[in-house]
């Protein structure tokens, strides 16, 4: 597999699944424009090097300016964009905890979804002029499943897993209407994954214990594991698969 040259951009590249796409796809020899609203966080991921390929944009997905301004960047870095990896998403567990239930939704839709949405039109505007390209979105196992009720993660209102439901179905259909102008669109759905949205849960040991028993494989992903998928659907190895959602979730949604 190889990205070689190819031009990628990759939101919520501050950390987590988003930092290891970021780093997997400079391994693989794609120029990156590394995309958050983390600035902090993009100076921590620029000190990895990736020989000049590495570019870094402060922005926040929720804003059409600043999408529509991060693919114009990606485009004087190579002349086109190959690749946009949606990766920036927040839980309402990293909200403030003031914040109430309908406060929680709207932040949560607005990263998440919205992000996806806006991001997604900006590269569709280049990508389909162009003839190709591919777009790969992070989901969720909560994408297909709620939360199970052993974990105490959701009152039923909690937006997350609507939130990735809603880019699930994102991917289907702007993989279905997109396909006829050469632009593969895809989405992976971790299980539970070792990551700044999980942090401040897997300190409480029985809540830990709990989400690696719910993976067949016994325990919970890293970063890396779901950045190899990622960059498999972003390279043309992938050439005839679109509109799809892939689980990489330790067996989690074949129970």
């Amino acid at each position: 597999m190889t990205l070689t040259d190819s031009v990628a951009i990759i939101t919520g590249a501050a950390s987590g699944i988003g930092r290891a796409c970021a780093r997997r796809f400079l391994e693989e020899g794609a120029v990156v424009l590394a995309c958050d609203i983390d600035g902090a966080g993009l100076e921590k991921l620029s000190a990895v090097g990736g020989q000049g390929r590495l570019h870094t944009a402060v922005c926040d997905v929720t804003k059409r300016a600043d999408a529509e301004a991060s693919v114009e960047q990606a485009l004087s870095l190579g002349g086109r964009l190959d690749c946009l990896v949606n990766s920036a998403g927040i839980t309402p567990r990293t909200l403030p905890p003031e914040a109430d239930f309908e406060e929680r939704w709207d932040a949560v839709m607005a990263v998440n979804a919205k992000g996806v949405f806006l991001m997604s039109h900006a590269a569709l505007a280049v990508m389909r002029p162009a003839g190709r390209g591919s777009i790969v979105n992070l989901v969720s196992v909560m994408s297909m499943v709620g939360y199970p009720t052993s974990l105490p993660f959701s009152d039923g209102f909690t937006a997350y897993p609507h939130s990735k439901g809603a880019v699930a179905q994102m991917t289907r259909e702007m993989g279905v209407r997109f396909g006829v102008d050469g632009v593969r669109i895809n989405a992976v759905a971790p299980g539970f994954v070792y990551s700044p949205l999980t942090e401040n849960v897997v300190g409480d040991p029985e809540v830990h214990a709990e989400m690696r028993r719910l993976h067949p494989m016994g325990r919970m992903g890293e970063p890396e594991e779901i950045a190899a998928v990622v960059a498999f659907l972003a390279s043309d190895e992938a050439s005839f698969v679109t509109a799809s959602v892939w689980p990489v979730d330790g067996g989690y949604t074949a129970q």
